[in-house]
């Protein structure tokens, strides 16, 4: 039996040597004989013995991928990023410029190129390729709604530089109207300081800045007050301002700090970096004895003394502790009126000039003292807020309408020249004398072009939103047909 074994065994080896004989000199590649005799060396190896990770052999090193197969073994495709310097890609679909330019970031170059190796002999050729990547269906970034543009009155009277070269003459209401021949209250008086230089707002009607330098000098001498910041009046054409104040158009209101002047000239930097005190103290329904004495109330019961002041403005804290020191003396407390905010500082408004037949005057205040029922209503209308722990941020919606501005035809029809007039005129647009309704229109229009919009795009973001839906999107299918499917050539 063992001699049979041994007999087949030199028959299978002598017919090998034949073959290969054969082989040899019939032309056959001597790839095909070192892929036999590899094989042959692997099938003399032991078998694997189960799922212990097996260590390479250090006196025989792993040939490189590719290198033990013959040419005529297709090569397994690679993909390899494509180097900066590599030539522009030849797909007609895509578009390339140099590295230098602009378009050529990665963030706004859509395709991404790389290369295929085709080497048979071990070399490393590659051939390149390119993918372009196309936008998935709804999930395109949302595109900000698009608003007409109008050129409000604020945006025209904060132009202005200047006054207007005419008569002296406040036109319209305190909240809708203009100034024609503003003169400006000096920056530094005897006994004042302006504020907020780079505003340009001290301009006014010639009655107000007459009283606004009589009560410096008044307080001062006559209640021992250092003297007056004075903060805003008005612009040099009034008009609505683009900060700050829903009033103040006309020429016949005026801010002053409940800050006592400093002994000194404040500097320009000064004058627009310092703060101004809270009257009030932690609650912010209560005034600080400590800053609110009765320094302040002696200034703002001077202010009301006078006929040609109809109003004064301070918070409802600051009103009540005016209420609780009056004394018997209060029929100026009826001129004080409470409002938000005003706690630094008080709002003082005279009444339209006599003879002042285009200003709109106020009813006047009724003459109570305003001390009971409406001042607590205030109060409850000013209580600070409790902090609470943060609010969730507002899901987005649907686009809304910017609010109407304020136009120039709100203004009374005089306050155009009061802006064209003089060598520093105020250019007038026409979008500007559109009216209020005309611009209501034009924005709900837009709004409704807005509304379709993102109703559009908030559906297709819906569709969208799937696994599935997105698997057979067509921007996506042929970046999962070209990742699972050997390249042909």
């Amino acid at each position: 039996m063992r001699a049979a074994k041994a007999l087949a065994l030199a028959f299978v080896c002598f017919s090998a040597i034949v073959c290969v004989s054969l082989f040899l000199t019939s032309g056959a590649s001597p790839a095909l004989v070192d892929f036999i005799g590899s094989s042959w060396a692997q099938s003399a190896q032991p078998a694997d013995t189960g799922d212990a990770p097996s260590s390479p052999d250090p006196a025989r090193p792993e040939a490189a991928p590719g290198a033990s197969l013959p040419s005529f073994v297709a090569q397994p495709h690679a993909l390899s990023q494509s180097e900066p310097n590599e030539p522009p890609s030849e797909d007609p679909e895509g578009t390339t410029s140099p590295p230098d330019s602009p378009a050529a970031a990665p963030a706004a170059d859509p395709t991404t190129t790389g290369s295929v190796s085709t080497g048979t002999d071990g070399s490393s050729k590659a051939r390149k390729i390119s993918i372009k990547v196309e936008p998935i269906p709804g999930m395109e970034p949302p595109k900000e709604p698009v608003w007409p543009k109008f050129v409000g009155a604020k945006a025209l009277f904060g132009k202005a530089k200047v006054p207007a070269p005419m008569e002296a003459r406040s036109i319209g209401s305190y909240s809708r109207g203009c100034l024609a021949g503003a003169v400006p209250l000096p920056i530094d008086g005897p006994a004042w300081q302006e504020m907020r230089l780079s505003r340009n707002r001290n301009w006014g009607n010639p009655k107000l800045i007459a009283l606004i330098e009589r009560f410096a000098k008044d307080a001062q001498k006559l209640d021992g007050w250092p003297g007056l910041l004075v903060g805003d009046i008005a612009q040099p054409r009034g008009g609505p301002m683009i900060t700050g104040h829903a009033s103040h158009q006309i020429g016949l209101d005026a801010d002053f700090w409940l800050t006592p002047m400093p002994n000194y000239r404040l500097s320009r930097k000064e004058r627009e970096t310092k703060e101004a005190a809270s009257m009030l103290d932690s609650t912010g329904l209560k005034v600080d004895p400590k800053v609110f004495t009765s320094k302040q109330v002696a200034l703002i019961k001077r202010a009301a003394s006078y006929p040609e002041v109809e109003r004064i403005f301070v918070h409802p804290a600051i009103k009540k502790a005016l209420c609780e020191v009056a004394g018997t003396d209060r029929a100026w407390l009826g001129k004080v009126r409470p409002w938000f905010g005003h706690y630094y500082h008080f709002h003082m408004r005279i009444k339209c000039p006599d003879g002042a037949t285009a200003c709109a005057p106020q009813v006047p205040p009724t003459g109570d003292d305003g001390c009971g029922k409406e001042v607590t209503q205030w109060l409850a209308k000013v209580v600070p807020a409790k902090e609470g722990p943060p609010s969730t941020p507002r899901p987005p919606g649907p686009p809304r309408a910017p609010s109407v501005p304020i136009m120039l035809s709100d203004l009374p029809k005089e306050c155009q020249a009061v802006l064209a007039s003089g060598p520093d005129a105020v250019e007038i647009p026409k979008t500007a004398l559109l009216t209020h309704i005309e611009v209501k229109k034009a924005l709900a229009k837009a709004a409704a072009v807005n509304l379709a919009l993102y109703k559009a795009s908030a559906a297709k973001g819906a569709n969208a939103a799937s696994a599935e839906t997105l698997a057979k999107s067509p921007a996506l299918r042929p970046h999962l047909h070209k990742s699972a499917t050997a390249d042909p050539k």
